[in-house]
């Protein structure tokens, strides 16, 4: 008599009050024969610990219901997370563990059938998951489908945030580091970084860290300082008109003397008319920006002779007197840090000539221990930028 087939696929079966591991194939009638001798005995498929495993959209699952063959069916959930079942209607399976899901159909069954004895298998695995963290909208943990590209996949994390060091981010999978240029995938459109996930991959999207490779951040960036919407550093592909450049920041905010407005390229001071620029169209106050260079926005009556705190601070601006000013008096003007700001990774950007120093400045340690770490004194134009912390 040829053995029937009891199931097909291995995976995880829990029944009411137990639970355990079935192999696939499983034969009735048929009795145990040992492995030859010298062989290896075959392996059941690798399947996820009931306790650990937690459903996903597109897993297929068997559900069972004993002494009750009609009820047995394979389900498969949903993109909504949801799966639909005899008797007992839609539930939402994403993010249950098969345990969790045995106990509600069993409960949602009881109203239907005496007793009911559920059995739940995960059948195939077709859900994965990746996490996103750094620079991004929204970091997290994300199921998608396998062999998701990246660039999809960012788009569930609300895609890159300001501040992202596209050229840095990295993928860990596993105990690999797997370096990705998103500014070339985004920005070029080069298909050849945008990889195709597996589940379990972790993207990372570092922060900008000015001054971690002073040559490297001075040949890709600009600085907007002053009355824009949005003060503070930005990278550019190439050189570019002053309008766009003050599009990257958010526009001219409420209060600006556009009328008085400069470009620091170097030592040399540049005025530029952005009142005729935008209310005149005068296109010849749409200056070059090149890199390294400097917009400065100031308010109505500011004095030039100021220096400039940018980022997680409460008043982030411009302030005047700097030869009266040390760091820790500036973040004390600007009301202090807010709850997000990661004091220990500030930055110092100080004109030295032609060029621009930056220098690392960990603030926490200033205001810790006073004595043994410097308070630096400002000089005019001075820029001080206190990050975000990543985490």
């Amino acid at each position: 008599m040829k053995p029937r087939s009891l199931w097909s696929v291995a995976g995880i079966v829990t029944a009411a009050g137990f639970g355990f591991l079935i192999a696939a194939p499983v034969l009735a009638q048929t009795p145990a024969q040992a492995p030859a001798r010298g062989s290896t005995p075959a392996q059941a498929p690798a399947v996820p610990a009931q306790a650990e495993f937690t459903i996903g959209i597109d897993d297929v699952l068997h559900v069972i219901v004993w002494d009750n063959k009609e009820l047995e069916q394979d389900v498969v959930v949903r993109p909504d997370g949801k799966i639909s079942y005899p008797l007992a209607g839609e539930i939402h399976a994403q993010g249950l563990t098969v345990p969790k899901l045995t106990e509600i159909l069993k409960e949602r069954l009881s109203t239907s059938v005496k007793n009911p004895n559920v059995s739940v298998m995960v059948k195939e695995i077709r859900s994965f998951r990746v996490y996103f963290v750094g620079r991004v909208a929204k970091a997290g943990v994300y199921p998608i489908k396998a062999g998701t590209p990246l660039l999809q996949a960012l788009t569930l994390a609300g895609g890159t945030s300001d501040g992202a060091d596209l050229p840095a981010a990295y993928i860990i999978r596993g105990e690999k580091k797997i370096p990705v240029d998103l500014r070339r995938l985004i920005q070029d459109g080069d298909l050849s970084k945008n990889l195709k996930l597996e589940t379990e991959d972790t993207i990372v999207v570092p922060e900008i860290v000015i001054g971690s490779n002073p040559q490297e951040v001075l040949d890709r960036r600009i600085y907007l300082l002053g009355k824009v919407v949005k003060p503070g550093v930005y990278t550019l592909k190439q050189d570019t008109p002053l309008l766009h450049a003050l599009f990257l920041a958010g526009g001219v905010a409420e209060g600006a003397d556009m009328a008085a407005a400069f470009v620091m390229r170097g030592r040399e001071r540049i005025p530029v008319d952005l009142w005729r620029l935008i209310q005149k169209g005068d296109v010849t106050q749409n200056l070059t920006i090149k890199h390294e260079d400097t917009i400065v926005v100031p308010s109505g009556g500011e004095l030039q002779n100021a220096v400039y705190v940018m980022g997680e601070v409460l008043k982030p601006g411009v302030y005047t007197q700097p030869e009266a000013l040390t760091l820790l008096k500036l973040v004390t003007l600007a009301g202090g840090f807010t709850k997000f700001a990661a004091p220990s990774r500030a930055t110092l950007i100080r004109q030295n000539g032609d060029k621009k120093a930056l220098m690392k400045i960990d603030l926490k340690d200033i205001m810790n221990d006073p004595k043994a770490n410097e308070d630096i004194a400002l000089r005019p134009g001075d820029v001080l930028i206190v990050p975000e912390r990543i985490f």
